[in-house]
């Protein structure tokens, strides 16, 4: 794999400021709820069912359910924190996590927009509802009036407002008689499978929290792409990097060593890509064709991760790599395992040295060190 040459675009990567991982916490309440409600993969049951659920909650088990209510109070016991709301006259109690508990809406008037799962029976008979997300009433329907048809609100920051197309707009799927759904079928990948020029829609919550802040970066690299081949190539990179576990900002700083972004980049030795894979690396990885940006991020990021499991593992939930760790995992990825080996390090090759450096200075400006 050669080094592409770094062009005068990529330096406007680093005026972003840092990108976080893809776990980063949202500090907007709205998006963070809009973003956990398309992450999920069943339809949603409208507040109509409440009553059916709290009566025959083992029919329900595992199943969501979004209602608007009134914040009556919270009750903390031991480690267990528990949300008491007003649902149409109906009280109901939903058990919140520690990062849930002190948040500002969780205070009596407030009135909240409510993402709540039904859990396992306890043996006292209680219906033990749990939140996934919760917002200001009003600020979600502000997030959700000002979505064109067809998009979705992705992430927001004091500034500006990021959506992407929603894969999912004039889809729908059949419900239970009776019960409302907000949510349509989301296309599966199977045994880490992809179609070919088709973005990637299965995007947790927490990745599409950040889904902006790296669709603004990748379309100020490359300023090429269109609208629809950034959101294809943003998407993957998140999806990907969920899948396998590698921090999306080494992603982000090896696509921009190897191709700038460039999806028909070929290298003089025939390295293909964003990637830029070798013809026999890419059928190795499954890769049919290494210029289509899913099947080419995928089948990189795929690499990227059998050589981090090679020199040490990759840091949980996609966390900051050791530089050591990434000089060894690039060298590798450039190079081969084998001349690593050989030289029990970076090999003394120039472009090897240069593409280490390269990489691990992008990788830090990214992350801020």
């Amino acid at each position: 794999m050669k080094m592409r040459a770094v062009t005068a675009a990529s330096c406007a990567l680093l005026s972003l400021g840092v990108l976080t991982g893809a776990y980063a916490a949202s500090t907007d309440p709205a998006g963070s709820y809009i973003s956990a409600k398309h992450g999920i993969r069943q339809p949603i049951f409208g507040q109509q069912a409440l009553t059916s659920i709290l009566q025959d909650p083992t029919s329900y088990k595992g199943r969501a359910i979004e209602i608007t209510a009134d914040v009556m109070g919270a009750v903390a016991s031991g480690d267990t924190h528990t949300l008491i709301v007003n649902a149409n006259s109906t009280p109901v109690n939903i058990t919140l996590s520690a990062k849930f508990a002190a948040a500002d809406w969780s205070q009596p008037g407030h009135r909240l927009r409510l993402l709540i799962s039904v859990e396992s029976i306890t043996a006292s008979g209680e219906v033990p509802l749990r939140l996934i997300s919760a917002a200001p009433e009003d600020e979600v329907v502000s997030s959700e009036a000002v979505a064109p048809a067809g998009w979705m609100r992705v992430s927001s920051t004091s500034r500006s407002v990021a959506y992407v197309r929603d894969p999912n707009y004039g889809v729908t799927r059949s419900t239970p008689a009776g019960v409302g759904s907000s949510m349509g079928a989301r296309p599966e990948l199977s045994n880490g499978q992809v179609s070919a020029g088709k973005p990637v829609c299965m995007l947790s919550p927490e990745a599409l929290n950040v889904y902006g802040s790296y669709y603004s970066a990748i379309r100020s690299l490359n300023g090429r792409l269109t609208e629809s081949e950034a959101n294809t190539i943003t998407s993957s990179i998140l999806y990907f990097s969920d899948q396998n576990q590698v921090d999306p900002r080494l992603i982000i700083a090896m696509i921009i060593a190897e191709s700038g972004f460039d999806m028909n980049s070929t290298s003089h030795t025939g390295a293909m890509g964003l990637g830029q894979l070798m013809p026999g690396t890419a059928r190795s990885l499954g890769v049919v064709d290494a210029y289509d940006p899913v099947q080419n991020i995928g089948g990189s990021v795929k690499l990227l991760r059998q050589h981090l499991d090679r020199y040490g593992g990759a840091p949980s939930h996609a966390g900051v790599i050791p530089f050591d760790q990434i000089k060894l995992v690039m060298a590798a990825y450039n190079a081969g395992p084998g001349a690593v080996s050989k030289y029990h390090g970076v090999p003394p090759y120039r472009e090897t040295q240069r593409y280490v450096q390269k990489v691990a200075s992008l990788y830090k400006a990214l992350c801020g060190k």
